[in-house]
């Protein structure tokens, strides 16, 4: 079937095997099925944008093959609840990856990703220092993450953290994140009801929303201070 593009088995809850994959596909939907393992020729897959399996309850493993899958954009593995790890992915064209719900216990390395989706995990307890250096994220969702006790240094990149409800996290990175000068309409850090947080990191994350304050306060600033001049200058130019 090489003129198949999209596959939808969603919800086939009886469906356990996939062992032949038409190699032209771009989008595979394989949520709530049965599923316990990818088929070895998921490699071949070489025009996938999207992989779905969501809610794979019996889902264990993700093959070291899905590295190969270079033009694979978004990954969804949310509530596959039997989840331990996921691999690394150092060439990839992969940019979302949801993994909510998962039994995931470290943070993969994927330095191409730009959301990166881990709430609602009972089994993470830390994130690896190196995130700093996913250089293209710019969401992270931590929700719920009721094991993780420390938030290493993050890119400076991100644009919005969402880490409520992570009940035993009690320290930040100093800095949380480096400033980057750039202009951006909304940056979003929600620690709401982590209630072991120390005073330090307490201080650090508000030191962090003042210093990102004051650099778009003074950035938007130069920015009217440029357009009035050009204002101004463009009768003289007509």
């Amino acid at each position: 079937m090489t003129s198949l593009k999209t596959l939808t088995l969603s919800n086939c809850s009886n469906f356990k095997e996939f062992p032949l994959i038409p190699e032209n596909l771009k989008a595979l939907y394989l949520d709530g099925t049965s599923i316990s393992q990818l088929p070895d020729n998921v490699g071949n897959l070489k025009r996938l944008v999207l992989l779905n399996m969501k809610d794979c309850k019996v889902l264990e493993t993700i093959p070291t093959c899905v590295s190969e899958l270079k033009t694979l954009q978004k990954l969804v593995l949310s509530g596959c609840s039997k989840l331990k790890e996921f691999p690394e992915i150092n060439k990839s064209s992969l940019k979302i990856l949801l993994l909510d719900g998962t039994s995931i216990k470290t943070m993969p390395q994927l330095p191409s990703v730009q959301y990166l989706c881990l709430s609602r995990n009972d089994h993470l307890i830390y994130l690896p220092a190196g995130i700093n250096q996913v250089s293209q994220l710019t969401r992270l969702d931590l929700k719920y993450c009721t094991k993780l006790t420390y938030v290493p240094e993050l890119p400076p990149t991100l644009q919005y953290l969402d880490a409520h409800g992570c009940s035993s996290l009690k320290n930040v990175a100093k800095p949380l994140a480096r400033i980057m000068s750039t202009v951006q309409n909304h940056y979003t850090f929600n620690f709401t009801n982590c209630g072991n947080l120390e005073q330090a990191a307490k201080e650090e994350i508000t030191s962090y929303a003042q210093r990102k304050c004051q650099l778009l306060s003074d950035a938007r600033k130069h920015y009217n201070e440029v357009s009035l001049n050009i204002l101004t200058l463009s009768p003289v130019a007509l």
